[in-house]
């Protein structure tokens, strides 16, 4: 991540600002809006990491695009680190805010990755089994993924546990293997 400090330090002072202000929840919604927005649209992410495009231009288009649509003190934090010149951090910023935000709501970040879509019954199970596993919230993030042919994988944290078919077809294989 670049200058991995710096975002974070930007991402305190509004973390801080926002409890300051009682902002805190419509901050994070800003956060999560933007995060996404980054994500899907690369114009826009390129926007802020291109050094060829005048400040005064990101500034003004900072403004059009989102007055308005975030809370004024998520706006003037972009428009803050425009000005300073470190614009092509503001992805690491949003990516800063939410684990300084995790930490403080003692949530933890978790991702299921199956072949198919779980209903909702099962994802309730799979996010009981993280909770009693950390102590902590849940929030769970489900993905798809053909090539594990059945089970799932649960990332909870920094700890993945593999439930899949296609492990237990290479653990088949490797003892078939070694006989």
């Amino acid at each position: 991540m670049r200058n991995n400090r710096a975002s974070e330090r930007y991402a305190k002072s509004l973390f801080q600002l926002s409890i300051k202000d009682n902002l805190l929840n419509d901050v994070k919604s800003d956060i999560d809006y933007l995060k996404k927005l980054f994500s899907s649209s690369r114009e826009i992410s390129q926007l802020y990491i291109n050094p060829i495009i005048p400040i005064y231009h990101k500034i003004e288009i900072t403004n059009k695009i989102f007055e308005g649509k975030i809370n004024d003190l998520t706006l003037r934090m972009m428009l803050y680190v425009i000005y300073r010149k470190r614009d092509n951090l503001i992805e690491n910023i949003l990516l800063k805010f939410n684990e300084i935000y995790n930490d403080y709501n003692n949530i933890v970040e978790s991702e299921v990755i199956t072949t198919s879509k779980l209903d909702d019954e099962n994802l309730e199970y799979i996010k009981s089994f993280a909770k009693k596993i950390t102590k902590k919230s849940i929030s769970l993030k489900e993905k798809i993924d053909n090539n594990i042919i059945g089970g799932f994988n649960l990332k909870v944290g920094d700890k993945m546990y593999d439930c899949t078919v296609s492990k237990k077809i290479k653990e088949i294989k490797k003892i078939l293997i070694n006989n």
